[in-house]
């Protein structure tokens, strides 16, 4: 809904100044309340004279030409919901739709102006002024189209202005945007008209035909889309909202919430089925009608971006923002200041675009913004839960309005967490409630759809009678989704309601069986009543290909969809899920999608031990094979024919990208298809936003296919592994080059390399020398804007930390490598961060001798330890968690208690700075190593120094207890490398072997080897019982002081950011370590850089 406005904008580039066609009975503009102007009758006139087709020269319905360039899918939308035209009727049907355009123009005007800005008003207005302009040459127009497309037009303009009652929280777009189609509908008019009026003047006349049947056609899209928009939207139908006299106390209890001085949060909480979702839709609607309403987020498990965080604080922004047009300003700052807002971290998002902007508001008496949240345990990650209930809280802060939140979700347990960790919020359990109230409340429901469906099938009056009507209420309680969806079962067109309420009531199995098996059990049942053993084998299959593929699917697909997915006919699909209304929402439009009615069938479907179980592992198999068969038929190289592999991701229009559904692209375990269509897949992920999912599921890929070790797929998963983390970065922002600098650096051996290089087209002949093999650089992160000082990885293994120069934090994915938040608070570096042994806790040190401790999960600041006096290089958990240690620039060390912050005690003896501190296994000794050259081992418990370890003749900037705390490692800028009996304090070897200062030691999980990493970036692996050298991971030992830039090409080869650019096109995209070249020369078609690694890369082009 939000980018309607800019969509329909961008389809014709508006001008603004733009004058418009007038008559003399238009309404003026004016300042004043325009209502009156809006209802106000027009004064007559004398129409224009019509039209006659003898002037016009047999004119060209160009309408139907421009209709007849849109695609078939684009025609069908059109042709199914264009009005029938009566022959002769044209002029009255063209009128007949304008006049509903004003009819509803006024109608929605009266609701809503009173809480609605001058923008609303204004567009009101305008939409009535095209309205009325456009009947005086109505029957031009009717002479000019006479397929009738203009008034299909006309009609959207309703459909858009009926829309916003349902899409309230986008009602001033939808209104802008009727507002802009009515006028391009009326200058379109006054345009043709007159160009046939003086056809025979004009020179050129083809070109105004060419750039008329241009812009109609932009309004048919446009139309089109609106038109699939709406008819997805009637799924929003079955989403009911309370009945009257229904839930009043609740209700009441609510509304008195928000417009007293109570909790911030109201947490309404229930288990399946228990009816949140239709109250939250009932406080939404009376909010609304109140005035009250902020904005809504409804989340919703398998819906796109609803599914996830990464819309919701741009969804309550927008929103807000509608209801408050001061905001604006401060938004639009926030994204002009950061273009990429959207990529960033959920906190940051919050902070830049909503917690900022309401915080710079200036206070006033303006009435309480209510902000509504469904469904919130339907988020995927837990992380996210507990981080989107700590940013709600922390609005609590806002003081410039009055802001409450209602929220509502399942009790899970990251909910349960988050608010037992927050105060200023009351509960209600639905569940809990009385009996007899929920009775009461079901029995009202009940017969309200009992009723209906006795009136729309004239049935008796007294149907189904007082009895039956009590039975169902009992069966029912407490779960409304089960009286819910009894009634869709038994109201069901197609079948005789007293067969399907008999049915119900005498189902013996149902009666037994848990509340989620009494609520579906009889729907399914009816599938199979009166079918032989054939029939019923050949059901249930089609229930698992059918029904089992729509649970399990990531995002709802069409029936059309749908069938070319698992090959099986539109007609069939149609039939099959004709019988299973009650629990999907079946759209008649076959472009709209199939949806589930209540995650609760899901949940049914997939633990149920009845012959209707959807076997998970089973189902996903199958539509892993469907993908397949469809990616092999559609992927191929450059698929969206971009016109440059230097196009950037960000600059391919959205609707070439949107034809491609990222969840028909997620799965693959076939060898050919992968040597086939690899870097293919690969492309369009990045293409759709999702290659940063790449490496997981390729690792998912590998869980799920048996892989022998060393088997030629088992080498693939690890070459498309290795490549894919290489080039995920650059593929998201220029996905062709994939093709070209992803093969071309991948090393000589790579998998990827042999099978793709050859078939790639557009190569440029480029030649360079590149390593045998991948080297143990398995990633590199890009994200920080100035150089990184510590890095950390969680226990689990799955989350990096790193601190940087430019005084952030950033966690990252370590299995997709990407960005999952940026921690910030310091004011400068960071040169030390740990985590804490639960991986719960993140601890940072900072230049201005602050250390600060995080939640990793919401990457919210807990608390900042104050006590140095200088910058902390060093911080290290003891293993319980419960005792921090910081080393520092003040040449002292302090143990903080991490739960409560306290400064336990302070560790001195040390002469110069603290680089180093380390816990012994067993929590008991701590280790520092020091600028002054040695080693100090203290007691945890008195903080007494038990020894001093001495031999390293320079700084020693890194020390390691060993896993049975027996031997401590430290490495030092003399070069070498020291094992120390920690019980004795005894040196038992020097290990010497660097060139250059060693800068980090650690030992492997069994004690049995030592890692140490000089300031080359040259790691060294040892035996620690013999002190032997086991190998040696070279990285690059020196540094390039110059290289000559000579320039002398007549290819117009430049160097410049990240590309190499051919004639001021970007060609190739430099991996990391050959960007950062500190110069570089060309030569003819040879381009040379000298980087700061000590590498030099020939690069030699041939062109043709």
């Amino acid at each position: 809904m939000s980018s309607l406005g800019n969509c329909f904008n961008h389809l014709f580039h508006r001008q603004k100044k733009t004058e418009k066609p007038t008559t003399e009975n238009r309404l003026k503009e004016t300042q004043e309340d325009p209502i009156t102007d809006i209802v106000q009758p027009v004064p007559h006139r004398p129409a224009d004279q019509p039209i006659q087709l003898t002037q016009l020269s047999q004119p060209r319905d160009l309408w139907q030409a421009a209709y007849d360039q849109l695609d078939e899918t684009q025609r069908q939308i059109l042709s199914l919901n264009k009005n029938s035209i009566k022959p002769g009727d044209e002029n009255n049907s063209l009128r007949s739709s304008i006049d509903q355009v004003i009819q509803t123009t006024e109608a929605e005007y009266k609701k809503y102006h009173q809480t609605a800005d001058g923008n609303f008003h204004k567009a009101s207005r305008k939409i009535v002024n095209a309205a009325l302009s456009f009947k005086d040459i109505i029957d031009a127009v009717a002479a000019l189209d006479p397929t009738q497309h203009a008034a299909s037009v006309w009609n959207i303009v309703s459909l858009g202005l009926t829309m916003a009652k349902s899409y309230f929280e986008s009602r001033e777009v939808l209104f802008g945007s009727s507002e802009y189609l009515a006028e391009i509908l009326t200058y379109g008019a006054f345009v043709e008209k007159n160009f046939y009026e003086n056809r025979n003047s004009i020179r050129n006349s083809h070109l105004i035909e060419k750039i008329l049947i241009r812009l109609y056609k932009a309004i048919l899209c446009y139309t089109a889309q609106i038109q699939q928009m709406h008819d997805a939207s009637i799924g929003r139908k079955h989403e009911d909202f309370c009945l009257p006299k229904t839930r009043t106390h609740l209700l009441k209890q609510i509304s008195t919430w928000a417009q007293s001085e109570g909790p911030f949060i109201f947490w309404l909480n229930g288990g399946a089925g228990t009816g949140k979702s239709t109250i939250a839709r009932t406080v939404a609607q009376s909010f609304q009608e109140k005035g009250l309403l902020g904005a809504t987020f409804f989340f919703k498990r398998g819906e796109a971006d609803r599914g996830n965080s990464k819309r919701f604080i741009s969804t309550i922004t927008r929103q807000l923002v509608n209801g408050r047009p001061e905001l604006k300003n401060e938004v639009l700052r926030a994204v002009e200041i950061n273009s990429e807002i959207m990529t960033k971290s959920l906190n940051i998002q919050f902070e830049k675009l909503l917690y900022q902007p309401l915080m710079k508001l200036h206070s006033d008496q303006s009435p309480t913004i209510i902000i509504i949240i469904d469904a919130l345990d339907e988020c995927d990650g837990d992380s996210d839960l507990q981080l989107i209930l700590h940013l709600l809280f922390k609005m609590q802060d806002i003081k410039s309005v009055c802001l409450r939140v209602f929220l509502a979700s399942r009790p899970e347990f990251p909910i349960r967490y988050g608010f037992n960790n927050h105060q200023n919020h009351c509960d209600l359990v639905l569940h809990t409630l009385p009996k007899p109230m929920i009775e009461h409340d079901i029995r009202v429901f009940l017969e309200y759809k009992l009723s209906k469906i006795q009136h729309d099938r004239s049935l008796p009056l007294n149907w189904p009678g007082d009895e039956k009507r009590e039975k169902l209420v009992q069966m029912a309680v407490p779960l409304f989704i089960f009286a819910a969806t009894l009634c869709r079962f038994i109201g069901d067109i197609d079948w005789l309601p007293d067969s399907r309420l008999t049915a119900v009531l005498n189902d013996e199995a149902a009666a037994a069986a848990s509340e989620m098996d009494r609520t579906y059990i009889p729907v399914l049942n009816q599938l199979l009543i009166s079918k032989n053993e054939g029939d019923t084998r050949q059901l249930l299959q089609e229930f698992q290909d059918i029904i089992g593929v729509i649970t399990l699917l990531a995002t709802p697909l069409s029936v059309i969809t749908l069938g070319q997915l698992i090959s099986v006919s539109e007609d069939v699909i149609s039939n099959r899920l004709n019988r299973f209304h009650a629990v999907l929402h079946v759209p008649d439009n076959l472009r709209a999608p199939v949806r589930i009615l209540h995650l609760s069938f899901r949940d049914f479907l997939v633990s149920t031990e009845t012959i209707f179980r959807i076997h998970e592992q089973e189902t996903h198999a199958k539509i892993v094979s469907h993908c397949i068969r469809l990616m092999k038929a559609q992927l191929k190289q450059n698929i969206c024919e971009l016109q440059s592999y230097g196009t950037q991701q960000e600059d391919i229009d959205t609707e070439v990208v949107e034809q491609y559904s990222k969840d028909q692209i997620l799965d693959c375990d076939v060898l050919s298809f992968l040597k086939e269509h690899f870097l293919h897949w690969l492309e369009v992920l990045a293409l759709i936003g999702g290659i940063s999912e790449a490496v997981g599921l390729i690792n998912i890929l590998k869980s799920r296919v048996w892989t022998q070790v060393g088997s030629e797929l088992s080498d693939f998963f690890y070459d498309a592994e290795r490549f894919t983390r290489q080039n995920s970065y650059m593929a998201g922002i220029a996905p062709l080059q994939l093709y070209r600098t992803g093969l071309i650096f991948a090393p000589t051996k790579s998998i990827i390399k042999k099978i793709f290089y050859g078939k790639v087209k557009d190569q440029l002949g480029l030649e360079t020398a590149v390593e045998d093999s991948w080297s143990s650089n398995l990633q590199t992160f890009e994200g920080h804007s100035m150089s990184v000082l510590s890095v950390a990885f969680s226990p689990d293994g799955r989350t990096l930390a790193t601190g940087s120069h430019d005084g952030t934090i950033k966690l990252w994915d370590t299995a997709t490598g990407v960005e999952q938040r940026t921690l910030t608070g310091h004011a400068s570096i960071v040169p030390s961060v740990a985590f804490s042994p639960d991986g719960c806790t993140l601890a940072s040190g900072s230049d201005f001798g602050t250390v600060k401790l995080w939640n990793t999960a919401t990457g919210v600041e807990q608390r900042t330890l104050t006590g140095h006096s200088d910058i902390v290089w060093s911080v290290a958990f003891s293993p319980d968690g419960r005792t921090l240690a910081s080393g520092s620039h003040d040449g002292t060390i302090k143990l903080w208690d991490t739960a409560t912050g306290v400064e336990q005690r302070t560790l001195t003896g040390h002469s110069h700075w603290v680089l180093s501190v380390a816990f012994s296994p067993d929590g008991r000794t701590l280790a520092s190593g020091s600028a002054d050259s040695t080693i100090k081992l203290w007691d945890t418990a008195t903080g007494v120094k038990q020894r001093t370890l001495t031999g390293h003749s320079s700084i020693v900037p890194s020390v390691a207890f060993s896993p049975d705390g027996c031997t401590l490692a430290s490495g030092a800028y003399d070069s070498t490398v020291k094992l120390w009996n920690t019980a004795t304090g005894v040196e038992q070897r020097t290990l010497t072997g660097h060139s250059r200062s060693v800068m980090s030691v650690a030992f492997s999980p069994d004690g049995c080897t030592l890692m140490s990493c000089s300031d080359v970036g040259t790691i060294k692996l040892w035996n620690t019982a013999t002190g032997v050298e086991q190998r040696t991971l070279t990285g690059h030992s020196g540094s390039i002081s110059s290289v000559v830039n000579h320039s002398t090409t007549s290819y117009s080869i430049s160097v410049a950011d990240s590309w190499v650019s051919l004639r001021d096109e970007r060609v190739l995209w430099l991996p990391t370590y050959y960007r950062c070249s500190c110069c570089f020369a060309i030569k003819d078609t040879t381009l040379a850089l000298g980087s700061a690694d000590g590498r030099v890369p020939i690069l030699r082009f041939n062109f043709q």
